[in-house]
């Protein structure tokens, strides 16, 4: 007797049915069956409500290729895919692309993760559905072939790209940079990620570095986690697009000046800076002059202790460090111009306290300066809108 599902014949409403009863890691194990089980899987993804469910689809080339894709809010799942090099027979795996092969043994593992990525000890918690895929020849078009199909089969481009650089050849970063960060492209990366694996003795190719930076094309996030020499140097103003967050892991070539200038909207984060006690202070009385800055919030671990205490030489008084109240204490004692306080942030990990000032100025503005550990100094430029919440 034949115990096989006629799933292709069955009516599209009925199909969709079926299909929307499967996990997303199941949906993409049909889909590889055929190509038209792949357009039936697309068109269901079209039609349906999944289609907003991408939070976010990353890819990463490292020395183990990995694509993800976050299904959230509505779907608490997360799709990860891991590309490496075939060491079987080809016998013993499927082929479902050019060089890109599944095991016949395709299930995946299943875990429990935290969706936030800053946090993987605190809830909400997601299901992760992970599996290998292999590539005989290169991983770099295996890569891309995976991507092509899962961008796709979700309809949506990947959004989100690592490159840890130094462990390809000029060559191939230029393929990665050309598929992925291409100016003309009608969905630039939104995040970009810059990392390196060197042994301390090697030097960084600057001039490749520099290439990358300024072709890579993020508009969310620009993350610039490689250590390079201390007499490195780049224009930030040769950017071809602006993105809403900057991040350094190794901060200490970027000179002061360079610093508070960038353009970056929001959030600036300087790690392992050559930057002391009197260049923040010199931040606070420089915005206190009445100087704004393009960005809203600044980050830096300074390469000294940070004494915000003798920043302040207006008369202090405490505040109850709520979002509701700061703005309105703030405003009802006009005459003051430093409010003290203290705050507990309470993580799965553990605690962190945050203790500093909101400052004013005649012109209605309100700022925070405030430390954590003794030498991460925090700078953010509050909301000017009534009912805003403050920023902690």
């Amino acid at each position: 007797m034949n115990s096989s599902f006629p799933l292709l014949k069955l009516p599209i409403l009925v199909f969709n049915t079926v299909v929307s009863n499967l996990n997303v890691f199941e949906l993409v194990s049909l889909a590889v069956c055929s190509k038209r089980l792949r357009f039936q899987c697309k068109h269901f993804r079209n039609t349906a409500v999944l289609k907003k469910q991408i939070e976010k689809f990353h890819v990463e080339f490292s020395t183990v290729c990995r694509i993800r894709i976050k299904f959230y809010p509505s779907l608490t799942s997360e799709l990860a895919f891991q590309v490496e090099k075939l060491k079987e027979e080809r016998t013993k795996c499927k082929n479902i692309f050019e060089d890109v092969y599944i095991s016949k043994v395709w299930s995946p593992r299943v875990n429990q993760i935290a969706h936030h990525e800053w946090y993987p000890l605190d809830e909400p918690f997601v299901s992760e559905y992970s599996q290998s895929v292999y590539y005989s020849n290169c991983a770099i078009p295996a890569v891309s072939s995976m991507v092509s199909f899962l961008s796709d089969l979700f309809s949506v481009p990947p959004t989100s790209l690592c490159l840890n650089f130094d462990l390809f050849k000029k060559e191939e970063i230029d393929q990665i940079m050309t598929l992925y960060c291409d100016r003309q492209t009608a969905d630039p990366i939104k995040q970009f990620e810059m990392r390196d694996a060197k042994k301390e003795k090697e030097e960084t190719n600057t001039e490749l570095v520099i290439s990358i930076i300024a072709r890579q094309n993020a508009t969310t996030e620009l993350k610039l986690m490689f250590k390079p020499s201390s007499d490195f140097q780049f224009d930030f103003n040769s950017l071809c697009k602006t993105p809403e967050f900057l991040e350094f892991e190794y901060s200490y070539w970027i000179n002061w000046e360079q610093a508070i200038n960038m353009n970056s909207k929001f959030i600036l984060y300087f790690l392992r800076s050559n930057f002391s006690n009197s260049d923040f202070k010199s931040l606070v009385e420089k915005w206190k002059n009445g100087w704004t800055p393009k960005w809203k919030r600044i980050m830096i671990e300074a390469c000294e202790t940070l004494d915000i205490d003798s920043y302040i030489i207006d008369p202090i008084i405490d505040i109850p460090i709520t979002n509701s109240a700061c703005r309105s204490f703030i405003e009802q004692n006009d005459t003051i111009h430093a409010f003290k306080f203290e705050m507990k942030i309470s993580f799965a990990a553990g605690e962190i306290i945050k203790n500093g000032y909101l400052i004013s100025r005649p012109d209605k503005s309100i700022a925070t300066v405030a430390v954590e550990r003794n030498r991460i100094g925090w700078f953010i430029i509050q909301p000017d809108e009534p009912d805003a919440e403050f920023v902690a």
